[in-house]
C-alpha cells in the first residue's frame, strides 16, 4: 500500500512541520497556559482594547482563509509530485507555515492580549528558517533548476507577489 504522504515525486508531504510544531509547542503552551490562569505579566497593553480585539479577529479570519486556502492548493497538487509556485505559494515557500508565523498566532495574541503568542510565532520563524534547509535540499534534486528559480524569485516566509513588485518598481 502506497503511504498517503508520499507524492507521485517522492516528496514526503510531512516534511519538517512535525518538527517545527514541536519546538514551537513549549512557547505555545506557555501561552495558552497564562492566558487560563489570566496573570497579567502576559499583557501586551494594561487591559483588553476593544479596537485591538476586532483587528486580531479580522486578522485571524483572514490567516485562517489563507490557511485553509493553501490546504486545498497542496492537497490537491502535492500528490501529482509538481512543484506548487501559484496561490500562496507565489507569496511564500512555506506559506502553510507562514499563515501560522504572519496571522494565526499574532492574532490570537492581539485577540487574548499575550505577548508569549508574537513569541510563539518568532520561536516558528526560528524553528523554520532551519529546519525547511532539509526540504530545500529535496526540493532542489527533486525539481532542480525550477526550484532554484522559484527559491530565488519567493521568500522563505513572506515575499510580495511579483506583479506587485512590478507594479511598484520594488525590483
Amino acid at each position: 500500500m502506497k503511504n498517503k504522504f508520499i507524492s507521485a515525486s517522492g516528496l514526503d508531504a510531512r516534511g519538517v512541520g512535525p518538527r517545527i510544531m514541536l519546538a514551537t509547542a513549549p512557547v505555545l503552551a506557555a501561552a495558552i497556559f497564562f492566558e487560563i490562569k489570566s496573570t497579567p505579566f502576559t499583557e501586551i497593553a494594561p487591559g483588553k482594547s476593544a479596537e485591538a480585539g476586532v483587528i486580531g479577529w479580522i486578522w485571524l479570519i483572514a490567516g485562517f482563509a489563507a490557511f485553509v486556502a493553501t490546504l486545498i492548493q497542496f492537497i490537491s497538487n502535492f500528490p501529482k509530485g509538481k512543484l506548487i509556485t501559484t496561490g500562496m505559494y507565489a507569496c511564500s515557500r512555506n506559506p502553510i507555515y507562514s499563515c501560522w508565523i504572519i496571522f494565526i498566532l499574532p492574532a490570537t495574541g492581539m485577540i487574548c492580549n499575550n505577548w508569549i503568542f508574537f513569541a510563539a510565532a518568532m520561536v516558528m520563524v526560528i524553528a523554520t528558517t532551519f529546519l525547511v534547509r532539509e526540504e530545500e535540499v529535496q526540493l532542489l534534486k527533486c525539481f532542480g533548476q525550477k526550484y532554484y528559480e522559484y527559491k530565488n524569485r519567493v521568500g522563505l516566509i513572506f515575499s510580495l507577489p511579483q506583479k506587485i513588485k512590478m507594479l511598484y518598481n520594488l525590483n
